[in-house]
């Protein structure tokens, strides 16, 4: 079971937080199947999948947070999205979100993919990436039928990798 009280950064934490994440059902995320990159990460086509709730403001509509559950829909984000564009609609309460608010792009760095593809180190940076909301505590909707569209979404664009970034 994990100890909320042993982690530092989770002291500020309300005691009825502290005790949902104590009986949080945590899930194993270590994936079934796996596959060996065949190219140099120097020839890929790179996209970015966030758990932020980011949105474009404006052509998006908002994470829907009274879905009990969680909201298991996604947007996609588009590689010229400026960054006051962008809004961040994570409904948990378990982190401080004023830096996401400040910095969409700490939590989708589209910006920090473009300055490795001009390095040289990726190919591209891929026009389409992906943001869901996290604190989805049922996830078979997200799992059936979200990610199988979002797996559709980088085969129709040629995505070599995709960086999933937790929040």
């Amino acid at each position: 079971m994990l100890s909320i009280e042993n982690i530092e950064k989770l002291s500020h934490l309300s005691f009825a937080i502290k005790n949902f994440l104590k009986l949080y059902p945590w899930k194993n995320c270590s994936p079934e199947n796996s596959s060996i990159l065949k190219k140099k990460l120097s020839e890929c086509n790179v996209a970015i999948v966030s758990s932020a709730g980011l949105i474009n403001k404006v052509n998006h509509l908002p994470f829907d947070h009274s879905i009990k559950f969680g909201d298991t829909s996604f947007r996609v984000i588009n590689s010229n999205v400026e960054k006051n564009d962008l809004k961040e609609y994570h409904r948990s309460d378990t982190f401080d979100h004023s830096n996401i608010k400040s910095d969409p792009f700490s939590v989708l760095p589209i910006p920090h993919l473009f300055d490795l593809a001009k390095e040289g180190f990726i190919k591209s940076v891929n026009d389409r990436h992906i943001s869901l909301m996290g604190s989805i505590i049922s996830p078979s909707k997200l799992i059936n039928e979200s990610i199988p569209k979002i797996i559709e979404i980088f085969n129709e664009d040629k995505v070599d990798i995709a960086i999933f970034i937790p929040v």
